[in-house]
Order: structure tokens, then C-alpha cells, then sequence
């Protein structure tokens, strides 16, 4: 089958989009091509046609044809779409198709979210959360199946739309990319990393606390910290850089941008202890942290807030531990008895990487992923 990836959201290489779901595709001999508006590029990389367009200036009407038209162009038999935007491109290309062509909405997101609302304020902010939840419902009805990423953001889609076939392929990662990782010998150096959006709302001021807290009550211990990652608005540099400043005298920092996915593999792996401090909030608690089952993967113990949907999925306490995110001192001491008990620090990132290898891993999901590929096409 020729199956089509269409993303607004996602530049090509995105982890969940090309190094997984489309090479597993491409890997059983579909055809597959990725189109993501964010970069105009036009490649083929292990097989797979990365076709796409700089579209981020584009006026939602000239984006939904130009998807269109890429889609004439390639023809294919499934498409899969990031966004609900694209949806109605698929549904144009449908229509004009004869046969059978299937569409699929891939949720991984809330819709809208929070950074969907943000700079709005009052009436302005509920208006627009009602348009594009209204409209998100709307395009949602177009689709023919739902792929859901977790479990929480699967609810509302499998109550509207009882009859509509779904299956849950979360984020899991292909160990493929990611070898056994030997504890370091001893953690006389702290080695911590901050990844992804820098905001206050992901926990960049929180992690900031603690690493200077660390380096204050222990200024014998070397404490190393990373930060890879990006600001979406000027207002998450301006709130943050205050943050840095005084941070900055006691700690080695280093500063690297977004990096691709193997990149940002890479610069991860020496990290000794993995900290997410995202703020608790509705969107957050209901939110699966896909870099979870990235650091366990590393077999490094790991630090959460203390999310709904965490206990859910996986049973943290066995390489790690949840805790208030505005607790300082408690993830400090959690942190400071690693340090301490080296034992029970080996202890964690041996289960980590076990519960990777045993059960938060591609390859215990792709088979489904095929088979639900594989059920549509013959509907």
C-alpha cells in the first residue's frame, strides 16, 4: 500500500512519525511518503519520500491545498494525518479518488492545548478555545480511524465517536537506537540534563532550583547541567533567562539548541539522573511525558512530577520515584540519596533499562501498529 504522513506540527525526522511508525512501514514493504509543512525538502531516506513545504506563513485555505496537491501527486491508498487542519486536506483528496482511501487521525496532542490559547486573555481566550475545540470535533468526524498515544487523550474521541475503529501505539522507543547504557563508576560528578520546550510551564524554573540547591549544600560535589532545548514565545525566554542569571555563577552549564532525534540521543546518554518537573496542571496530569521511556531506556533512574497519567502506565517506583514538582527539598533529597547509596542507585538503572527491554519498547507494539494498518485496508 502507499500510505501518506501529513504534519503541521512535526518536521519530517520527527521520532514518532519517520524513525518509527513510517520505517516499520517502509520496512514491510508499503510505500510511504512524509509531508510536513515546516521545511521545504524533498529527499528519499531508507526508502521513505520526504516530500514537504515551508508552510508555516501560509494561510490556513493555501495549506490545506497545498497538502491536497501533494497528495494528488503521490496518490496513496492510507493517510495519516498530526493535526486536525490536515484532515480536511485529506478529505478533499479522498473525494476525488476512486476507491477506497482511508483516513487516520493520530492523536498525540491535546486539541487545543495550552499553547494553542497562549497570549489570549478573557472572553478572547474562551472564544477561541471553543472555535477550535468545535472545530477539532468537526474534522475528527472526517477521519475513518484514530490512532491515540495514550490512554487519557483517547477518551473524548472513543465517546463521540463510539464506532469508529482505534488502537493505542504509545510512545515507546525502537531500542535499536538506543544501546545498553553502563552506569557511570561513581557520581563525584552530577551530570544533569534539561530537554525540550524551555518554559515555567515544563518545570525550566523548578529544575533550575534544584540544581542550585544541589550546588549549594554540596560545593565539594561538581554538578554539571545541559540544557537542550528551544523557546517557543518571547515570553518563555524573558521569564526564564531571569532564572539563569543567578544559577549560572555555581554551576558548569551548557547551552545546546533542538537537536534532531539520534543528536539528541547522543547528548543525553551521559546524564546520571533524569529530572521532569513539568507543572501539574490539568493538561500536564492527563499528558503521557514521552522522554519517560527514553530515560528509562538509558537505564537512568528517573525524577517525575507526580502525574495521573504516569501511574497509569508505569510502575515508576521500581527505577525512580514521582514527587511534587514545587517540592524542592524532597526532589533534592531524592536526588542527594542516589549520590549517597550507590547501590540503590545501580539498582534503579538496571530496572530502568529492564522495564525497557521487558516492556516499554517498539517492538512490543509495531506488530499491532501493522495489524491495524493492514485491518483497514481491507475494509
Amino acid at each position: 500500500m502507499k500510505i501518506s504522513f501529513l504534519t503541521s506540527g512535526h518536521y519530517p525526522y520527527d521520532d514518532r512519525i519517520f524513525y518509527h511508525m513510517a520505517r516499520t512501514l517502509a520496512d514491510s514493504h508499503h510505500i510511504v511518503e512524509i509531508t510536513s509543512s515546516k521545511v521545504s525538502l524533498k529527499e528519499i531516506t531508507e526508502n521513505i519520500s520526504v516530500n514537504c513545504f515551508s508552510g508555516d506563513d501560509l494561510s490556513k485555505k493555501i495549506k490545506i491545498n497545498t497538502f491536497t496537491e501533494f497528495l494528488n501527486e503521490f496518490n496513496p491508498d492510507i493517510i495519516i494525518c498530526s493535526e486536525p487542519l490536515l484532515l480536511l486536506a485529506a478529505r478533499g483528496f479522498s473525494k476525488t479518488k476512486p476507491g477506497n482511501v482511508k483516513i487516520i487521525y493520530d492523536i498525540t496532542e491535546w486539541y487545543p492545548s495550552g499553547k494553542n490559547l497562549s497570549g489570549k486573555r478573557g472572553f478572547r481566550k474562551y472564544f477561541t478555545f471553543l472555535t477550535l475545540l468545535i472545530f477539532n470535533l468537526y474534522a475528527s468526524s472526517l477521519c475513518d480511524a484514530f490512532i491515540f498515544g495514550e490512554w487519557y487523550k483517547s477518551k473524548p474521541y472513543r465517546f463521540l465517536f463510539p464506532l469508529k475503529p482505534f488502537c493505542y501505539i504509545s510512545y515507546y522507543p525502537d531500542l535499536n537506537y538506543i544501546s545498553k547504557n553502563e552506569p557511570p563508576q561513581s557520581l563525584d560528578k552530577l551530570r544533569l540534563s534539561y530537554s525540550g520546550r524551555i518554559s515555567i510551564g515544563k518545570g525550566f524554573g523548578r529544575f533550575l532550583r534544584v540544581v542550585k540547591q544541589i550546588a549549594d549544600q554540596n560545593p565539594d560535589l561538581r554538578v554539571r547541567v545541559k540544557i537542550i532545548g528551544w523557546y517557543e514565545t518571547g515570553d518563555d525566554r524573558n521569564e526564564c533567562e531571569k532564572l539563569i542569571a543567578p544559577a549560572y555563577q555555581n554551576l558548569d552549564f551548557s547551552f545546546i539548541g533542538k537537536l534532531d532525534f539520534q543528536n539528541y540521543l547522543a547528548e543525553i546518554r551521559d546524564t546520571d539522573i533524569f529530572i521532569d518537573l513539568r507543572e501539574n496542571n490539568f493538561e500536564n496530569r492527563h499528558c503521557l511525558p514521552i522522554r519517560l521511556f527514553y530515560f528509562a531506556a538509558m537505564g537512568r533512574p528517573v525524577i517525575f512530577s507526580d502525574l495521573k497519567s504516569i501511574r497509569r502506565e508505569v510502575e515508576i517506583e521500581k527505577f525512580g520515584s514521582l514527587a511534587d514538582p514545587s517540592d524542592t527539598d524532597r526532589v533534592v533529597s531524592l536526588i542527594m540519596n542516589y549520590i549517597k547509596d550507590r547501590e540503590f542507585y545501580l539498582i534503579h538503572c538496571n530496572n530502568a533499562r529492564k522495564d525497557a527491554e521487558e516492556l516499554h519498547n517498539w517492538e512490543k507494539i509495531a506488530p499491532g501498529f501493522l495489524r491495524f494498518i493492514d485491518s483497514l485496508s481491507t475494509h
